[in-house]
């Protein structure tokens, strides 16, 4: 089953990079500034932001198979309509349709990691299905580049888009409900209210804070910044701008293993978690 949310993430971020690769040429063609992308990826980013509080109790009411479908389908058809984009509005308004359906990514694949596997095994499983942002990232370059290259640039939203309807179609195929299995007794729900007196909910956010802006530094500016900074042209972009993201593909399974490994020596829980974090 973690095979199935790895290969969403993967193409969560296809969808997600392709514009980040594509965007040299648009800012061109449409004579954008680059405060004008930073709006269309404000775009983005507000209706990630907003959804990701909202599609967790969504897939918790309607069940992981049904969310996980929904979503997917959702993000799917809004990254083919980037096809039809005409202008900065136009594409803004795609990229937040995007961003309200990839939200839900995450809250998804952490619930099939909590249905599928115990407690000692999440870590694990978190950072293989994680790394599929980092393997998405990584394969956006040379891919998108090549479809532009020789189908243009409408035909690449197309064809990332269309890759979420395979998946849909394994999803549907091969999920299945794990209650018959379950690896441990049920915890209480817990409130907002509860989450938010929790000091680890506060750190966590801490952290997001500090490391979220450099990470989306590279994916939604880092070819743009190639080829403004470093007059790399497209060709040269799909060549080298997936370096980066292969560090954290690296990074993930190498720090949910780490994790899993300390856990297996009775190492405490956040001892764990920071030892894999500073590594």
């Amino acid at each position: 089953m973690i095979a199935l949310v790895f290969f969403a993430t993967v193409i969560n971020y296809l969808d997600r990079q392709a514009l980040s690769v594509v965007a040299p040429v648009l800012i061109e063609i449409y004579h954008m500034s680059n405060v004008t992308y930073s709006r269309i990826i404000f775009a983005f980013m507000l209706a990630y932001t907003l959804m990701n509080g909202v599609t967790g109790p969504i897939i918790d009411r309607v069940g992981t198979r049904a969310g996980y479908f929904l979503t997917t389908a959702w993000w799917s058809v809004a990254a083919m309509l980037h096809a039809a984009t005409i202008g900065p509005w136009s594409l803004g308004t795609f990229r937040f349709l995007l961003g309200m359906g990839e939200a839900a990514n995450w809250p998804a694949g952490v619930k099939v990691v909590a249905e599928w596997f115990p407690a000692p095994e999440r870590a694990l499983a978190s950072g293989i299905f994680n790394s599929g942002s980092a393997i998405g990232a990584i394969l956006a370059p040379p891919i998108v580049v090549w479809v532009v290259l020789r189908f243009g640039w409408r035909a690449t939203f197309v064809v990332v888009g269309a890759s979420g309807f395979i998946w849909l179609a394994a999803w549907l195929s091969i999920y299945h409900s794990p209650e018959n299995i379950p690896h441990e007794q049920s915890s209480p729900g817990v409130s907002l209210r509860q989450l938010l007196a929790t000091r680890f909910i506060w750190m966590f956010t801490g952290a997001k804070v500090f490391l979220d802006p450099v990470w989306y530094f590279y994916i939604f500016w880092f070819p743009a910044y190639l080829k403004q900074a470093r007059h790399f042209d497209l060709t040269a972009i799909g060549k080298w701008a997936w370096i980066p993201f292969l560090g954290a593909a690296v990074g993930n399974v190498l720090g949910g293993w780490c994790a899993t490994l300390l856990l297996r020596w009775h190492v405490a829980v956040p001892l764990a978690r920071k030892l894999s974090v500073t590594l």
